[in-house]
């Protein structure tokens, strides 16, 4: 060969050898599609539209997210776990994917801390407790004198059989002593409706999608759930002011992608959404809407998800939940 012919050829085996890399280093060269579990209008499918809109504008693509709600968020996670490892598909998967779901779901289609890698929390979701109007309580402790009167007559709603409101619920009703018949609906916002329109008792509810109903006089707040009382409801007192000490329920939601994807796009990724998450424009929509953002790195993430897995295992144990 001659000696023109030979530096060719290794100047095309050398670009053919780097092209994966420097692809890699030009992500995203494409639209990224961001999976909710959850239906849309919940809390965790509002704090993905501001965010996304966000990071697009940052990293010059659209992300574009996708509600894939079943299962008690076990549909859409799945569909993260299964994803090609590129970075184009990523999920935002609250708390109970990987705490609640492996303690109840005896077939998981995924092992949530071997099929995702961790990037960052994004946001907590205090949540309240909300009931039909009509209801004769005003009170949580009125609730649950109601409850006691007639046990099994009330009824709770959730968004699927282990997810964080349903363990919510079976905890205040081990701690109270009171029992209530578990309905599931496929989303935040059709529960909280059916609370409006009376077919169901009682719904743990971000306050966010909480907020209009509460507002419209449409349902009755008894109790927010996390240790301190929200600021977008500084009068509706928490439960364990209310009427069980130390009781806490508040939900998360966190980033993922599939096991395998590189560690440079992994890193992109957490450093757009970390400054999207603490931007000040981020904070005052997420604040408005009675939500709170929260920003981690991967390792704290998965840190308080085993603490916390722990947890719920020890509560699962109490309540009596079963897999199924």
């Amino acid at each position: 060969m001659r000696p023109f012919g030979r530096m060719l050829l290794l100047a095309l085996l050398s670009v053919v050898t780097i092209a994966p890399s420097s692809a890699q280093t030009n992500f995203p060269v494409r639209p990224i599609t961001l999976v909710v579990p959850l239906q849309a209008g919940t809390a965790s499918d509002l704090v993905a539209r501001i965010l996304s809109e966000k990071v697009g504008a940052k990293l010059g693509q659209s992300i574009v997210v996708e509600n894939a709600p079943g299962a008690g968020g076990a549909t859409g996670s799945m569909r993260v776990a299964r994803a090609a490892p590129d970075g184009y598909t990523i999920g935002a998967l609250n708390n109970g994917v990987h705490t609640v779901l492996p303690h109840i779901v005896a077939k998981l289609p995924f092992e949530p801390f071997k099929d995702f890698e961790p990037i960052t929390q994004l946001a907590r979701f205090p949540s309240v407790l909300i009931v039909n109007k009509e209801l004769p309580v005003q009170t949580l402790k009125d609730f649950i004198a109601l409850a006691k009167k007639d046990p099994g007559k009330l009824n709770y709603a959730s968004v699927g059989p282990g997810s964080p409101q349903h363990l919510a619920m079976e905890q205040l009703k081990a701690d109270a002593g009171i029992d209530m018949t578990h309905v599931p609906y496929r989303g935040g916002a059709q529960a909280t409706q059916a609370i409006a329109a009376g077919e169901v008792n009682a719904f743990w509810i971000a306050t966010s999608v909480a907020l209009p109903f509460i507002e419209a006089g449409t349902v009755r707040v008894l109790a927010v759930g996390d240790k301190a009382r929200t600021k977008t409801l500084p009068n509706v007192p928490t439960v364990d002011e209310a009427a069980i000490p130390g009781y806490e329920y508040m939900a998360s939601l966190a980033l993922f992608a599939p096991a395998g994807t590189p560690k440079d796009v992994l890193d992109l990724l957490r450093r757009e959404f970390t400054a999207a998450v603490n931007d000040p424009d981020t904070i005052a929509k997420l604040q408005k809407a009675g939500l709170e953002g929260r920003s981690s790195t991967p390792e704290e993430l998965q840190s308080w998800l085993k603490t916390e897995m722990a947890r719920v295992q020890t509560l699962v144990e109490r309540v009596g939940l079963q897999k199924n």
